[in-house]
Formats: structure tokens, C-alpha cells, sequence
């Protein structure tokens, strides 16, 4: 029996191929809480949340925005909470470059003893400096005191040029050599609004990566990415590939508007790229359904992975092919003979349904998994059933008419 990579020819190989560690960023708490969830977990639920995303392999999670009182409780409890629990990842918390903001971020670093990453930011874009009245000279030194500030007090900088994607190369570059000359380590490309494809992504990234090595500057390169277009998920990937070494996003995407990247889909690409462990896959799988409990969403049934009905078929065709596979006695060669994605990586099984576009096989492939053998003349009247009535049958009509 020949292995099941030897049964599927991969276009996937990357051009650019890396041996390099990616670093993934969690927004989920941050950035996806203010797309407006209809319910906000509480503390201990974040805290089951954040423990479910160091589970799934995360080391860099954004916990809040402590600009006012309010929401600096809030990220000082749950930082002091992460503590309690003995939970290690690097936490992040974003700021304006102002000394209020950069110094409620110090004090929680030290009331709370976890290691902390201040994400400062400045608008960047023509758009933004036009309806802001700021000029280069302002952003300038903005940066210098806001990075200075925050590295003269041990805090690790993140510096992000807000709304990058939509901003001229020259400014891109000034405002960054600023930020690493004042000490920033971390770079966030940001596409605020998710205007970029694919190609734009791979043209930015690539850009900024070679002015930064030209420069000396070796620092880590994140991208962050909205799905305004549709392509917050293509256009991580596309980071990767030009040279990022951190991804940001949301669980399930969500933030506001169209939401965030998909970090659970970025992380299941990873994998099937070889780029991130399988043993991280199954408590994926619990982050994002607790999320959607906690938050009171509901996961669309077609969801890649996580939906309903993600590895479902009713095609006659399609059932009649996992039918055959599954006399070999290979699990995974069944699984994946109709589905890119394989589901038991995620402790999951693919899915029959009986409908108006089924054959004799999806019926044979359901009392197969019931121990159940049939008659053609039953499997052609349950068939006919489906058809006249033209919907999918539910089991326990399958289960009636088969008289079982």
C-alpha cells in the first residue's frame, strides 16, 4: 500500500522555501473582542481561552488596549490571571505613543510579573495624516519619544506604522528606521482597512524586509491583516512566503467589520506546509468552539474545518469513491480522497448524507458504519424518497425506511 503523499501530487511547494520558526500572534482578546460580539467572555473565561490558545501552540497573545481606567483593570486582572495560572506566553498590549499609555503598560509588566510586549502605533497613511492634521515631522517625534520612553523602561517595542498598506514607501521606511533607532525589535505591517491582494502583501513585505536588512536592522517582521476584500487569510500567506516571521490574526476572523485574519486557518495552512506541529490541531479545534460558546456565535456550517458540515458530501460520485477507498483499511486514505483537508487531524470524520444528488453508494457508505446491509431494491426506494421529496433525509428517516 503505497503512503498517501505518494497519492497526491503537491503544487503547493512554496518557491520561497524557509526552515525558519513562524511566530503566531493572537488578536482573539484584543483586536476580535471589539468587532462587536454580541456577548464579551468574562475574566475567567478569557483565561480558559488564553489557556486554549497556549494549548494550540501560541506563544504571542494581545490581552487589551489599557488607554483608560476601565480597560486597564481589565488587562491588568487578566495579565495577573495568566500569572495565577502558571501560563507562560509573551503577552502584548497596545498603546499610543503617549507616556500615559506607555507607562499604564509598565505598571502592569510589574504588578502583574509577566513578560510584556508594549505594540505602539502611529497613523502612517496620507489619508490618515490628512484628517488628523499630523505632518512627518510630528509622527516623527511621536516615535522617538513614545519608543525611547518604553525602552528606556525594559519594555520590548513592537512599533506599528498604522494603515501601512496605504502608505508611501519613503514614509514606511523614515518612520520605521526611526522606531529601530529609538529601539523598537518588532515590525507590524498593517492593512488596516484589508486593501491589499496577494500580490500587493508579497510586494510590501518584500520591500520592507530588504530595506531593513539593508539597514542593518534584524528585526521580526508581522503582518496584520483585515478581511475587508475578502483575503485577509491569501494575504497572511502571501507574507509568509515574501519573509514575515509573525502572523497576526483572530480566531474564527473575527473583529470588526469583515473581520481579522483567521489565525485557526493560518495555523491549519501552516501545517499542511509543514510549517506547524500536528499535536497543536485538536486543542485548536476546542479554542474555536468554546470561543464561538463564549462569545454566542455561531460558526457558519461551511466553515472550512470547524463547520457542521465542513467534511460533508451527498454527491453520488464523491460517496462512491470514499466507499472504495475504505476497502483498503486506510483511514486516511478514505478521508482524503474527497477533502484537501484531512479530518482526523482535528479528531474529527468525514460526513454522508442521503439527498436528491445521491447514489447507491452513500447509502451502502451509511449502513456500512451501522453494520447494516441492505437490498438494492431498499437502497433505490430510500434513493427515490430523497429525490421526490428533494431534500436531504435525516438518519432516523434513512433508518425508517430501511425498516431498521
Amino acid at each position: 500500500m503505497p503512503q498517501l503523499s505518494d497519492l497526491v501530487y503537491n503544487w503547493n511547494i512554496p518557491t520561497r522555501t524557509t526552515s525558519k520558526t513562524i511566530t503566531l500572534c493572537d488578536e482573539t482578546l484584543r483586536d476580535g473582542l471589539e468587532g462587536g460580539v454580541t456577548r464579551l467572555p468574562c475574566l475567567e473565561e478569557k483565561l480558559e481561552l488564553l489557556k486554549l490558545a497556549s494549548d494550540s501552540g501560541i506563544t504571542d497573545i494581545m490581552v487589551g488596549f489599557p488607554g483608560q481606567e476601565i480597560a486597564y483593570r481589565e488587562a491588568l486582572a487578566l495579565c495577573q490571571g495568566v500569572k495565577a495560572k502558571g501560563l507562560t506566553p509573551r503577552l502584548g498590549l497596545l498603546g499610543r505613543m503617549v507616556e500615559a499609555d506607555i507607562q499604564a503598560i509598565e505598571r502592569i509588566r510589574q504588578k502583574s510579573g509577566c513578560a510584556i510586549v508594549a505594540h505602539l502605533f502611529v497613523p502612517c497613511s496620507p489619508i490618515r495624516r490628512f484628517v488628523d492634521q499630523w505632518d512627518i515631522h510630528e509622527l516623527e517625534e511621536l516615535i522617538r519619544f513614545g519608543v525611547k520612553l518604553a525602552h528606556k523602561l525594559g519594555l520590548p517595542v513592537n512599533f506599528s506604522p498604522e494603515d501601512t498598506s496605504r502608505s508611501e514607501p519613503q514614509t514606511v521606511e523614515h518612520l520605521c528606521r526611526i522606531a529601530v533607532e529609538e529601539g523598537a525589535t518588532e515590525i507590524t505591517v498593517c492593512d488596516t482597512v484589508g486593501c491589499l491582494t496577494p500580490s500587493g502583501t508579497r510586494k510590501l513585505i518584500q520591500h520592507l524586509r530588504h530595506f531593513l536588512d539593508a539597514n542593518n536592522s534584524p528585526v521580526r517582521l508581522d503582518f496584520h491583516g483585515h478581511n475587508d476584500r475578502g483575503l485577509a487569510l491569501a494575504n497572511s500567506l502571501a507574507a509568509i512566503e515574501a519573509g514575515a516571521d509573525c502572523i497576526q490574526g483572530t480566531m474564527l476572523g473575527i473583529g470588526e467589520r469583515s473581520g481579522n485574519a483567521a489565525l485557526d486557518l493560518v495555523m491549519i495552512n501552516l501545517h499542511l506546509q509543514g510549517l506547524w506541529n500536528q499535536k497543536f490541531l485538536i486543542p485548536l479545534q476546542q479554542y474555536c468552539w468554546e470561543l464561538a460558546q463564549r462569545c454566542n456565535l455561531t460558526i457558519p456550517d461551511k466553515y472550512p474545518v470547524f463547520g457542521q458540515h465542513s467534511f460533508t458530501t451527498q454527491m453520488g460520485v464523491h460517496a462512491s469513491a470514499i466507499l472504495k477507498a475504505e476497502t483498503y483499511d486506510n483511514q486516511d486514505l478514505a478521508a482524503c480522497i474527497y477533502s484537501g483537508v484531512n479530518p482526523h487531524l482535528f479528531g474529527l470524520n468525514y460526513d454522508i448524507q442521503v439527498g436528491p444528488f445521491s447514489g447507491r453508494a452513500n447509502v451502502k457508505l451509511l449502513m456500512r458504519h451501522w453494520g447494516v446491509t441492505l437490498t438494492d431494491e431498499t437502497i433505490d426506494q430510500i434513493l427515490t424518497t430523497a429525490r421526490l421529496e428533494n431534500r436531504v433525509l435525516s438518519t432516523s428517516e434513512i433508518l425508517a425506511l430501511a425498516e431498521v
